[in-house]
């Protein structure tokens, strides 16, 4: 009873108290004081200082915690109110002795229980214990606040609402980058069937064989690529003649020279062929396998896939009609569509984002600034409208004014308050000039408070 005695009071009256642990001299004289001064106290009494001491210290008593050599001091108390399944409520109900089961360490010098975390995590869960709210850091990633949690065995449902939605959406929106573009669900490796195996490979999961196809797919989109660039040059071109895409549909009487077209040699050609092969079978093979082939139809990604091959197969589809995609510029109203067969080869680029991590950061900071750029394109919109309105009622009775309209006047209002200043449509009266002025300011203000936060919600998303 007398040790126990001891042990109490030391811990109550902190560590003037500690030097009986140093000194067993003094430790022996107050042990043996005690029954002579139980011979004069009654044991009822001493029973009952000791049971008040013991609950005092329970409720009163700070309690040194060192987080990763960082000290935090907070009361018994203030742990006790909190859920009994949490780490730190389970230490401050303890007993003395019982308490180092909860921690990494002890150390008895300073009476700290040492744990091996990081103070920075720890600051969020400290201002939980005395507050009541839990907040998720903005700079901290999910899956480490998550793991911190658990940890110290607190529930996630103690998130503030506030951080809650925000911890949700972060959490979406990294699933959304790996594996929502794909089409495919998140399964560990070990559960995964060979289907769902094919598929991951095709997509990346980061194996050897993985790495090996994603390797020769970039290969092949490089490749397209070059070549279209290339074939569009020139010297690397041969001329053919125009064959009619219809007949009667040419004038046989035109010159020769009409119905030359310049196409770009066949080892292009043939190069286009085999990239185009391999990105039908490519995206074959990830329909087959492709868990959810709706989502699969609906992911962005597959989309580019699917625009990049498709071109390719309608210009086979017109030869094997007898019809010749480049004469089909004589026609007209059909040269639109010899146009978008060729705008939709540069999409083939767009594929090397399935591939690029730089690029999904890009996308997903574009997603989660959504609600900036459409209010800046609210604001901007609204802007072009009202300079474009001034600017016409100013300008349209001066002579040789290219100002006819009021939506004549948007593409100068655009590219003022964008301040890129094309220079083609300018203002002519000294109204029309300060109108433009407070275009320019207007534009300057309008862009740049929302860069702002864009490059904020990059940082965050490239350091996690």
């Amino acid at each position: 009873m007398s040790f126990d005695i001891l042990i109490t009071l030391q811990l109550y009256f902190g560590s003037s108290i500690a030097l009986f642990e140093n000194l067993p001299e003094l430790s022996d004289v107050f042990v043996a004081a005690l029954p002579a001064r139980r011979t004069r106290t009654d044991n009822s009494k001493l029973f009952a200082f000791h049971k008040r001491i013991t609950k005092n210290l329970a409720t009163n008593s700070c309690i040194k915690l060192n987080i990763g050599g960082t000290v935090y001091f907070v009361r018994a108390l203030t742990l006790q109110n909190h859920s009994e399944t949490e780490r730190l409520v389970k230490l401050a109900r303890s007993d003395v002795s019982a308490r180092i089961n909860y921690c990494d360490s002890f150390i008895p010098d300073s009476n700290e229980y040492y744990f091996e975390r990081s103070p920075k995590l720890f600051d969020s869960i400290f201002k939980f214990y005395l507050s009541g709210h839990l907040h998720r850091p903005l700079d901290v990633c999910v899956e480490e606040f998550r793991e911190e949690l658990t940890y110290w065995n607190i529930s996630e449902t103690e998130i503030s609402s506030c951080c809650w939605q925000q911890t949700t959406q972060t959490q979406k929106d990294e699933a959304d980058v790996k594996c929502a573009e794909s089409g495919i669900e998140c399964i560990s490796v070990k559960s995964r069937t060979i289907r769902q195996r094919i598929y991951g490979i095709c997509d990346g999961d980061g194996s050897r064989i993985s790495n090996f196809f994603v390797f020769i797919s970039i290969s092949f989109v490089l490749i397209s690529v070059a070549g279209l660039i290339i074939g569009s040059i020139k010297d690397f071109q041969i001329p053919v003649m125009k064959k009619p895409a219809v007949k009667q549909a040419i004038n046989c009487t035109n010159d020769c020279n009409d119905n030359i077209a310049w196409e770009p040699l066949p080892l292009f050609t043939y190069t286009e062929s085999l990239c185009i092969c391999w990105f039908t079978m490519e995206y074959i093979v990830r329909f087959v396998v492709a868990p959810n082939r709706l989502s699969f139809f609906c992911a962005v990604m597959n989309i580019v896939d699917l625009l990049a091959i498709v071109p390719f197969f309608l210009e086979i589809a017109l030869s094997f009609f007898g019809i010749d995609v480049e004469s089909l510029s004589d026609i007209k109203g059909a040269l639109l569509v010899v146009r978008v067969l060729r705008v939709l080869r540069v999409v083939r680029i767009l594929k090397l984002g399935r591939y690029s991590s730089g690029m999904k950061t890009f996308a997903l900071t574009l997603k989660s600034s959504a609600r900036q750029l459409g209010m800046m394109g609210m604001v901007l919109s609204t802007g072009v409208v009202f300079f474009s309105t001034l600017l016409y009622f100013v300008e349209k009775d001066e002579p040789d004014s290219p100002f006819i309209s009021i939506p004549a006047a948007f593409w100068w209002a655009i590219v003022t308050m964008t301040t890129v200043g094309y220079g083609d449509y300018v203002p002519v009266t000294t109204a029309g000039k300060l109108i433009a002025c407070g275009a320019i300011i207007s534009g300057v203000l309008v862009l740049a408070l929302p860069i702002t936060i864009i490059v904020d919600n990059f940082m965050k998303i490239s350091n996690k």
